[in-house]
């Protein structure tokens, strides 16, 4: 029987594929949902930012899907790069995404990360021996700036609260935010 198709021997024929349900349809439909979900999270997360910013302190660029070290380029020294990436880190944090910033809010944040920068690089000690001082400034300040403004009126949590689908449901409506809720010392 050697390439015969499988006989169920108490109907005599080879099963045949069904239908799927609506219900495995809709099992499907959320799943393919959840890994589009899962891809631009994945793709959008301020942490995935910060991973950029120090592949690139480290002299490495991004090309074809991978990280290539940068012939001549030696990046800034660990101790320096640790410190800016532990500056930026609660920064470009999930919590920051997920957060309703205005533009006063956007602005403070992105003043506090310049003046860190500036007096972090511009101030260094001369041991430090920074190459490339200003690209070094220019690439943290490019890359905070836009992590950050993906907050702005949370038009990046609404995106993601607007592409979840909770038991076939979608609210795409955020409800309206109590802003009154932390005044406590009323």
């Amino acid at each position: 029987m050697e390439g015969d198709e499988y006989i169920i021997p108490e109907m005599g024929y080879p099963p045949q594929k069904e239908e799927a349900t609506e219900q495995q349809k809709a099992i499907e439909n959320s799943i393919i949902q959840e890994e589009r979900v899962a891809n631009f999270i994945s793709q959008t997360s301020p942490v995935s930012s910060l991973e950029r910013i120090n592949y690139i302190l480290q002299g490495y660029t991004f090309t074809a899907g991978e990280w290539i070290k940068l012939k001549g380029v030696e990046g800034i020294s660990e101790e320096m790069r640790k410190d800016i990436i532990q500056f930026l880190t609660p920064v470009l944090s999930e919590d920051t995404r997920m957060t309703n910033l205005d533009e006063n809010q956007i602005n403070g944040i992105m003043q506090t990360v310049i003046r860190f920068m500036a007096k972090y690089l511009y101030d260094a000690p001369e041991e430090m021996d920074i190459n490339e001082i200003d690209r070094i400034f220019w690439i943290v300040i490019e890359a905070s700036f836009l992590a950050i403004t993906r907050s702005r009126n949370g038009v990046e949590r609404n995106r993601l609260y607007g592409s979840l689908n909770l038991a076939g449901s979608l609210n795409v409506q955020p409800e309206k935010e109590n802003k009154d809720w932390w005044k406590f010392w009323r």
